[in-house]
């Protein structure tokens, strides 16, 4: 989806946008996108975790958005939490196997889930934002905001992992 010269209509069409911006390669406004952060690692520069306890790889935070998206389109879709509670408790998933076939996989996925949130997304009105959550803590639109905010801050880990191990950003 380009992004669009004028303002957006509404609500639900700037989510769809910036959603768009933060995640597609080369959109990122003053910094990178999460597919710039991504773009050009091997599978072992994606795996590669720093030494502290608990770190995560770069590979690992790839799956985690990635599950996240999934979650979020399948509740935005109408799937019962109980059935999307499963994948919650699962939110750091291991890596398979350090190989390209899998790294590929993997951003693959990423980016197939983003596809498929941005699609159900798209769908919504203003009235879909303003609805609560099953639980009523909060309403859809907040969760939306928190899926992109969510990108953002995995982006900028990311980032930081890449320059931890010295890798710049193709230009």
């Amino acid at each position: 989806m380009p992004i669009k010269k004028k303002a957006a209509n509404n609500q639900v069409e700037w989510l769809s946008e910036m959603m768009e911006v933060a995640f597609q390669k080369k959109k990122g406004l003053w910094a990178a996108s999460l597919l710039d952060a991504i773009e050009g690692l091997t599978p072992e520069q994606a795996s590669w975790k720093p030494k502290k306890k608990d770190a995560r790889s770069i590979w690992e935070i790839v799956n985690h958005v990635a599950l996240w998206k999934d979650v979020m389109t399948k509740r935005l879709g109408g799937v019962p939490r109980e059935k999307v509670d499963p994948l919650m408790k699962v939110s750091w998933l291991p890596i398979k196997a350090v190989s390209a076939a899998e790294w590929k996989q993997s951003v693959n996925g990423l980016t197939s889930r983003h596809k498929a949130f941005v699609k159900i997304l798209t769908t919504l009105t203003m009235k879909d934002l303003e609805r609560p959550t099953a639980q009523a803590k909060v309403n859809w639109g907040y969760h939306i905001y928190g899926v992109l905010a969510h990108d953002c801050y995995h982006t900028g880990q990311i980032l930081t992992l890449r320059q931890m191990q010295g890798i710049g950003l193709e230009e």
